[in-house]
């Protein structure tokens, strides 16, 4: 994975962004120190869709999720005629309601 460093200013306060990306399961060490999580599937793979439901069980074990900020977004750019959207809209904002304190796009 990939790490990105950026310092924003929001409200007059400075604050250091970092996002990591990561491909596999979240372990201790991740779920000690992230403030938010931003899990992506795509729109037409439902074992994508069932990943992120896995991660976000795991990283409730490892932290208890109820204090993370959480987005949950689905990609579309794999959607086609010979490839059909397989996670309807309905699904993910459920699933995002179960996550609590989510976010979908």
């Amino acid at each position: 994975g990939g790490q990105f460093k950026r310092e924003v200013t929001v409200d007059g306060q400075s604050h250091l962004l970092l996002i990591r990306e990561e491909a596999g399961a979240p372990d201790a060490q991740f779920a000690s120190w992230a403030d938010a999580v931003i899990f992506v599937f795509s729109l037409e793979s439902e074992s994508s869709f069932e990943e992120v439901a896995q991660l976000h069980a795991l990283l409730s074990d490892l932290r208890g999720a109820s204090d993370l900020a959480l987005a949950l977004v689905g990609t579309q750019d794999k959607i086609s005629s010979s490839s059909p959207r397989a996670v309807e809209d309905a699904r993910a904002r459920a699933l995002c309601g179960d996550m609590r304190r989510c976010l979908y796009y």
